[in-house]
């Protein structure tokens, strides 16, 4: 047996998960994007919720979590931070596996509706995801107005406007790129 097929399923999935919604991908899509039958798929993930938990957790938490490359933007001068910060949305869509141009943000929230669906402890794990990045941003920002001797009535608030305004951004940009 194949001894990738593991991953080489949940990468397609992913994929199918994506291009054709979570609901719409059937064992037997799989299979023929693995090009293998639909039981060897069946023989790694007997159920679909339990294919969908391990896409989930496999690839789209990674893709959303914050990269090496933000975590070192952290250092750098608030201009080139907030130039180069890619929120989870943004990082999510950019590390699709096959790039979704003008409508990825359209695959973005049908496939987090749906993983809402299919794995019970999504949103909780989501809500994780995002407060982790409201204490990053919490951090640079304390560390900007710090260095910089502004005064700022609430960092919280600022640092959770600024995490708005990055997504607000993120929907004008890819709603409106032609």
């Amino acid at each position: 047996m194949d001894p990738n097929l593991r991953q080489r399923i949940i990468n397609e999935a992913y994929k199918l998960f994506i291009s054709k919604g979570i609901k719409h991908t059937s064992f037997c899509d799989i299979a023929v994007a693995v090009n293998k039958s639909k039981g060897a798929v069946m023989h790694y993930f007997p159920s679909k919720n339990q294919l969908v938990n391990t896409v989930i957790e496999n690839c789209f938490f990674p893709s959303s979590a914050l990269s090496p490359e933000m975590v070192l933007l952290a250092d750098k001068e608030w201009s080139e931070f907030i130039q180069n910060y890619k929120n989870p949305i943004e990082r999510a869509i950019h590390n699709f596996p096959d790039k979704q141009d003008k409508i990825g943000l359209l695959h973005y929230m049908q496939f987090i509706s749906s993983a809402n669906e299919y794995m019970s402890e999504f949103p909780q794990k989501y809500q994780e995801l995002l407060a982790e990045e409201q204490r990053f941003l919490f951090t640079v920002i304390s560390k900007t107005i710090t260095k910089h001797n502004l005064i700022v009535n609430d960092i919280q608030t600022f640092s959770r406007q600024s995490f708005e305004m990055s997504i607000g951004n993120t929907f004008l940009k890819l709603i409106s790129s032609k």
